[in-house]
């Protein structure tokens, strides 16, 4: 283990201590990150070639497109979550465990690029609208809300302006953790009591859950 480094915790509610959380779920699918969920989603609305919808501000930036090229990045600018979250009792793959609940809602900044950037940021919008088109939000436990008004941002490159549109999106995600939080399968134990008769009564009890 390097230096730094923490132990994973198996700690449950009966050893005491911090309690880490099983993975979130509904968990994105494929085993992507939510980042390369994203990217999926929205090559797929927009209909632009995969490796030309892009994560925004990535730490070594590839060289962008040339200016006749239409292409899109992305990135998640806003995380809000509810207040409070839910905490209880839910059956998740047929068992019952303890979970907690959380909605987030998600701003997600598009910028679009190219002579048709326009046409392409408006196909999203619009391709949102599609209940099919959200079948993969759905199964991640996400859901579109809206789109707000588009934006003209011409941005100058190397003396030659490339046509740049912008528009906010927003998304709505289920954030549902389950925590090793032991339950009670069955209880037992013996009542004990004095009669008026000065008799002591014993009365052993027995519940299952």
């Amino acid at each position: 283990m390097c230096a730094g480094e923490t132990k994973p915790m198996t700690n449950n509610s009966s050893t005491g201590g911090f309690l880490q959380p099983s993975p979130q779920f509904p968990a994105v699918p494929d085993g992507l990150t939510f980042q390369q969920f994203l990217q999926s989603v929205f090559a797929g609305i927009s209909g632009l070639p995969g490796d030309l919808v892009r994560p925004a501000w990535q730490p070594e930036e590839p060289k962008q497109p040339d200016g006749n090229t239409n292409w899109l990045a992305f990135g998640l600018t806003n995380n809000e979550a509810s207040d409070n979250a839910f905490v209880g009792s839910a059956v998740v793959s047929n068992q019952i465990v303890n979970v907690t609940q959380r909605m987030e809602d998600l701003e997600i900044l598009c910028s679009f690029y190219g002579p048709l950037s326009q046409e392409y940021m408006q196909l999203t919008r619009d391709g949102f609208q599609i209940q099919q088109n959200l079948e993969s939000l759905t199964l991640a436990g996400m859901g579109f809300v809206e789109a707000r008004r588009g934006h003209r941002l011409p941005e100058n490159v190397n003396g030659i302006w490339i046509d740049r549109w912008q528009m906010n999106f927003y998304l709505t995600r289920q954030i549902l953790r389950a925590y090793p939080i032991l339950t009670f399968l069955s209880a037992s134990g013996t009542l004990t009591g004095v009669l008026d008769s000065g008799v002591v009564k014993n009365v052993d009890w027995n519940v299952t859950f």
